[in-house]
Parts: structure tokens; sequence; C-alpha cells
């Protein structure tokens, strides 16, 4: 196992695109919010399925009203979301076109691995299947866990990074990478979120 400087830059560009788009996601509620708030009443008989309408109400597309500031404590929630992720220590773990788990990068430390994330099948419908799904030793979070020397991630944020945008990973790998980072949670107390490199950047305003 070999450690060797990482680009700091590296680490705040990916950083700055998660945080970037939990800020556009509250903005976005924000307006959605507003315009909620703004919208006249609906029509009780469009609101209001009749007393015996049951679930055919449900199937008929009407929609249950909004309940009172409903827009505001989702606001509330992204808010405090966001603070906790900001007390965080991020953890890149850098993801190869071929999908290995290549690296683990934890501020000016690297730590170079090789873990495969895919195994070839015979089936042919099937030709690649992602190796965390039936063992919970090669889930990402676990590895990170393992090579950081820690118990759990409670204290970490876990950025998978592919190094190519997620358009061009297989589907088995994309697929995989997105269950190991809601598993990170329940099985490592960490919180993980795989981000596209294609994600685009708003340029800073002056």
């Amino acid at each position: 196992m070999k450690r060797r400087g990482t680009q700091p830059e590296s680490l705040t560009s990916l950083l700055d695109v998660l945080f970037i788009l939990v800020f556009a996601a509250l903005v976005h509620l924000a307006a959605v919010g507003e315009q909620v708030r703004a919208a006249p009443p609906a029509a009780a008989s469009a609101r209001t399925p009749a007393p015996d309408a049951g679930v055919a109400g449900i199937d008929a597309g009407i929609a249950p009203a909004l309940p009172a500031g409903h827009a505001e404590l989702r606001e509330r929630a992204l808010i405090e979301l966001t603070r906790a992720l900001e007390g965080r220590t991020a953890a890149v773990a850098r993801v190869s076109p071929d999908g290995t788990l290549r690296a683990v990068e934890l501020g000016d430390r690297t730590v170079e691995l090789g873990v495969p994330l895919l195994e070839r099948v015979p089936d042919p419908d099937i030709a690649l299947a992602y190796l965390g799904d039936r063992s919970g030793e090669l889930r990402v979070c676990k590895v990170v866990a393992l090579r950081l020397g820690v118990t759990d991630l409670r204290r970490y944020l876990v950025v998978i990074a592919p190094d190519v945008p997620l358009s061009g990973l297989k589907v088995a790998l994309v697929a995989g990478l997105r269950r190991d980072a809601e598993r990170c949670l329940a099985e490592q107390q960490g919180v993980a979120v795989v981000v596209d490199s294609s994600a685009a950047v708003p340029a800073e305003v002056p």
C-alpha cells in the first residue's frame, strides 16, 4: 500500500459540486413554497374525493391537499441536513471506468487500492454483476472504513467519484455504486453520494 500527495483542488471541486447541488435544491424548494402559498385554493370538488371514493379516488389522480407548513418544514430539514454534511470529513472514493475502486483520498493523504467492483457472469443477458451485492466486504463504504482504519464512518462524507461521467460507465457499475451509497448509512453510519463528473458547475457570482 502506497501513499502519495493529492491535489487539494480536486477534492475541493467535488465538494463544490455537492454543496452547489444541495444549495440549488434549497432554492428550488423555496420557490415551490412561494408558489404554493400564492396559489388560490382549488375547488373543494376537485380537491376532496367523495367519502366513498377510497382507492378509486387515488387511482383517478385526485391528489391530497398539501399539509399546512409542509414546504417550510422540508426547507428546514434540508438546511439541517446541509449543516450535518458540512460537519463531516470528506473521503473521496475514486472509481476507474473498468469498475475498480482504485484509491481513497482523505485530505492530503491518498491510499492506493485495486479493489474490483464488477465480475463477469456466464449469463449472456447479465454479463456483469456488482460484487457488493453478494459480499458486504466489497461494498465501497466498507472498503473505505477498513482502509482508513476506523470502525464506522459516522464522521465521514464518502464522495464516490468515478473518473469518467456516469454515462460512460457500465449500467451494472452505476446501479451498484448507487446501491452502495444507499447502504452506507445503515451499514457503516456514513453518508455517501455518487458524484457525476459531467455535472456542470455554475460560475461564481462576482
